[in-house]
């Protein structure tokens, strides 16, 4: 094999094992630019199509929205990837992380469309910046509903089962 060829398997494996163990890893591979000059966030990106989101629109996967527990719903931010400077306004609609990456400090979920467009393949740290990025975290009473200042459309049920009237 030629030199070409180990150093090809080599940087292969090193990509891989870097990317293999998720979450797990993320802070030893994805570090902050320490670039910004607003609010730098770890980010992740998510999909979830035919759900509805916390404000009960039906989520985008290809919109410009993210999903954030520390920022009112309806919050609108200027994101900036620091790696390539692309930069785009997202609004949160939904409530996120959660699990894993929420321990391991993601504290914004871009749909896969924001995430697409700001050239960011995999979880890493952004820029957020504007003055709504300033709001101060959000915080609910006990029984007050997670929609924030945004109220949920109604939605009516479905039926689960049918009744011999309606045939």
């Amino acid at each position: 094999m030629t030199r070409f060829g180990f150093a090809l398997i080599a940087t292969l494996a090193t990509a891989t094992a870097a990317h293999a163990a998720g979450w797990e890893t993320v802070h030893k591979y994805v570090k902050p630019s320490g670039t910004c000059a607003g609010q730098e966030v770890l980010a992740s990106w998510y999909s979830l199509p035919g759900r509805r989101t916390a404000n009960g629109e039906m989520f985008d996967a290809n919109g410009n929205t993210a999903a954030a527990r520390t920022w009112p719903l309806g919050t609108v931010m200027t994101v900036t990837n620091p790696k390539n400077g692309r930069s785009l306004t997202v609004r949160i609609n939904d409530r996120g992380p959660y699990g894993i990456a929420w321990q391991k400090g993601a504290r914004l979920d871009l749909a896969r469309g924001a995430a697409r467009r700001l050239g960011m393949p995999a979880s890493q740290y952004v820029c957020i910046n504007g003055a709504s990025a300033a709001a101060t975290p959000v915080r609910y009473s006990a029984g007050e509903r997670a929609y924030g200042a945004v109220t949920a459309p109604r939605v009516t049920p479905r039926k689960l089962h049918a009744h011999p009237a309606d045939f």
